[in-house]
């Protein structure tokens, strides 16, 4: 079931001397108040610089962790940015300022606890409204899979091609060139009034988002959906020695040190776009080959979830319960988020396993590979926005055990060779055949 995952984004510091409502100085045009601009923003709830997964799929696991978001106020309906006029200084015009150009905005942190709450400008800046115009709030996250790294936004018309500066009214898409590794969690959104919201600006939805709206208390809610398929793993043996019963054997218990999966990895996101609303397969598009994207996991030394991921910790196969057909379910790594809408994914293994090569040596350490494919029942793709548990059974080293039965010799019978009586031959006797047990009537 997907849900969603709610957070409020809002300039830097909440004025304390006065009100939203109360007049803080015109802007040169017209004497109304400023309003501050409060943006919320709300990420769907998962059906990872790598540092993981974004919330998770119950409301105890949905939090935010102090991710860094980009957000751009446009001009509503294009990619024209949305400016400020300052007031005039001394009777001289003051140039226009770009409200969000591509803004670093900060989540709620783990201490915040929350799934919806203010977040902050990466720098501290307070922005406000233009007095006039109607305006489009989109947001985007991609950890730190921007080429490059800083995202760099493109201007690019329906053919994907560049917009210069004075050929704007082309212009249909702002996009970022990213490359995945496994652990980005891709995200965006735009915001959109909900019915109640709509009601509040007396039905008149295109009044949204703006200095107007702000007074009748409607802000932007910005929802930010996970554009990736994710997968997380799980491992259990297949057989008792491959947990390393019974205790003491010549094989120990297989260890998973790694899991990797293919998948495409070069993509182009959408942060925002003119026309109609993109589902969140149009957002992200994925070019060229499959390359092994390698699951990692959380620090077990760091309880912040913005953390980097870092490097698998080999998992020891266990087997507790001796009734049982099959070995303990053990979970492995926080996740691996991939290019989304493929039937079917090569997942690779990596193992080890201690064994004893010659009695009397000491136990050796083998490394070990099991392939196989996640796929799904019929010609299903996987789905972005949705994460699917997969459970892998592993088998290891077995002992060759040789057993060797001693057959008792049968008897072929006697040959009585003379040769004074019979040069050269051999008179053959037959064996005396066994007397068969009597059988009770």
């Amino acid at each position: 079931m997907k849900k969603m995952f709610f957070f409020a984004l809002a300039a830097a510091g909440m004025l304390t001397a006065c009100s939203n409502d109360d007049t803080l100085g015109g802007n040169g045009e017209q004497n109304v108040s400023e309003q501050q601009i409060r943006l919320g923003v709300a990420s769907s709830k998962v059906q990872t610089r790598g540092t993981g997964t974004v919330g998770g799929m119950t409301d105890d696991d949905n939090k935010w962790a102090g991710q860094t978001l980009w957000v751009y106020m446009l001009q509503k309906g294009s990619m024209d940015l949305a400016l400020y006029k300052a007031p005039a200084a001394g009777g001289v015009a003051t140039p226009d300022v770009e409200v969000f150009n591509n803004k670093e905005f900060k989540a709620p942190t783990t201490a915040d606890n929350t799934k919806s709450g203010l977040a902050t400008t990466a720098d501290g800046t307070i922005a406000y409204y233009p007095v006039s115009g109607n305006y489009d709030f989109w947001g985007y996250r991609v950890d730190d899979a921007a080429v490059g790294g800083t995202p760099t936004v493109k201007i690019v018309d329906d053919n994907g091609d560049e917009v210069t500066a004075d050929h704007m009214d082309q212009a249909t898409k702002r996009v970022v060139d990213i490359k995945i590794d496994g652990s980005q969690d891709i995200m965006a959104g735009k915001a959109a009034p909900s019915a109640d919201e709509v009601t509040k600006l007396g039905g008149y939805a295109d009044n949204f988002y703006s200095a107007y709206a702000a007074r009748k208390g409607v802000q932007p809610n910005i929802t930010f959906n996970h554009l990736l398929t994710r997968f997380t793993f799980e491992v259990r043996a297949g057989s008792k020695a491959t947990a390393g019963l019974p205790a003491g054997g010549n094989t120990d218990a297989v260890k998973v040190t790694g899991v990797s999966v293919g998948s495409k990895t070069t993509g182009t996101l959408t942060v925002a776009y003119t026309g109609a609303t993109k589902k969140a397969a149009e957002l992200l598009t994925f070019t060229g080959d499959a390359s092994p994207l390698i699951l990692k996991q959380r620090d077990e030394a760091v309880a912040d979830n913005n953390a980097p991921l870092v490097a698998l910790k080999p998992v020891t196969l266990t087997w507790t319960d001796d009734a049982a057909t099959i070995g303990d379910v053990l979970k492995v790594g926080e996740a691996l988020l991939v290019a989304p809408g493929e039937t079917e994914y090569p997942l690779t293994i990596a193992l080890s396993q201690d064994v004893l090569q010659k009695v009397g040596e000491n136990k050796v350490t083998m490394p070990l590979e099991q392939k196989a494919t996640i796929k799904m029942d019929g010609t299903k793709t996987f789905e972005p926005g949705k994460s699917y548990k997969v459970t892998i059974t592993v088998y290891g080293l077995e002992d060759i055990r040789v057993t060797a039965t001693l057959v008792p010799w049968a008897d072929g019978g006697s040959i009585d060779i003379d040769d004074d009586r019979d040069p050269n031959n051999g008179k053959y006797t037959e064996p005396t055949p066994a007397t068969p047990e009597p059988i009770e009537p």
